[in-house]
């Protein structure tokens, strides 16, 4: 639900955007690929368990831009990506002996609204943010092998995730080029986790969000502009606290998304 009044939130941002004059308005398209890898440990109920999977990721997302002012200096935005990582092996070990595997498969989607200040200075350029969002990761699990032996059933986990942050940009052009680099830092103070195994258990987290990416911009005729680079996420949630329901305890463990890709994006200015 709390997704579902973001994404109300951020059309209504976009659209009063379209509706407003053109002139500083612009949109933006991207596709990429590469890789996302996932790992958890724990050893708060005794035993140190950990667990590993690296899945080839598709990464796609628009985002929009208006500027208010007539010099173009302050903006507000949005930023959309959906990343699919595709099945792969999870592997499961206790005490550094594998125990378990399974097949993994991720759908992550990513929400960040954006305020704020971007100037020119000469050939430089840059830009600072304040923003706020919320991002989704759903894990999909199923095909089990314990102890060597087939186990039937699909287990379902999900991550939703309030952040608070900001960023940066600058760069550098040389004619029609340019050199572009950003970082990001967000905190998630409201994170919650839902495994469809444990049913009466929710589990509370808080955790961190870097975002990183460089890459080279090219100007297009058409007031167009194209952007190869790569971009780099990583995403800290802490333990939580160990829940009890009759005798049954669980925790949800330190874990570690790492995705890593190649973009490609492509802006039309209005």
């Amino acid at each position: 639900m709390k997704a579902h009044v973001l994404l109300i939130v951020a059309s209504a941002v976009f659209l009063m955007a379209v509706r407003v004059e053109a002139a500083g308005f612009g949109i933006g398209v991207h596709s990429g690929y590469g890789s996302i890898i996932y790992e958890e440990e724990t050893s708060a109920l005794g035993n140190e368990i950990d667990s590993e999977a690296v899945l080839d990721t598709v990464l796609f997302g628009i985002s929009a831009e208006y500027s208010f002012t007539e010099q173009g200096t302050l903006f507000t935005g949005i930023v959309t990506d959906w990343a699919l990582g595709l099945e792969d092996s999870e592997t499961w070990e206790t005490d550094k002996v594998t125990t378990q595997t399974n097949e993994l498969e991720v759908f992550g989607q990513f929400y960040d609204l954006r305020v704020g200040y971007k100037d020119t200075i000469g050939r430089l350029y840059y830009r600072i943010y304040a923003s706020g969002g919320w991002d989704g990761i759903h894990f999909r699990r199923d095909k089990f092998v314990s102890g060597g032996t087939p186990v039937g059933g699909t287990v379902t986990e999900d991550f939703s995730l309030w952040r608070i942050g900001g960023g940066a940009a600058i760069g550098y052009r040389f004619g029609k080029w340019a050199l572009d680099g950003r970082a990001a830092y967000a905190y998630y103070p409201d994170a919650e986790v839902k495994n469809s195994s444990l049913p009466h258990m929710k589990f509370d987290t808080s955790g961190t969000c870097l975002d990183f990416g460089l890459g080279l911009a090219r100007e297009l005729p058409g007031k167009m502009s194209l952007y190869l680079g790569g971009t780099y996420t990583g995403i800290r949630l802490r333990e939580s606290d160990i829940k009890r329901d009759g005798l049954l305890q669980a925790v949800f463990p330190d874990s570690s998304t790492r995705l890593t890709a190649g973009v490609v994006n492509l802006t039309y200015a209005f």
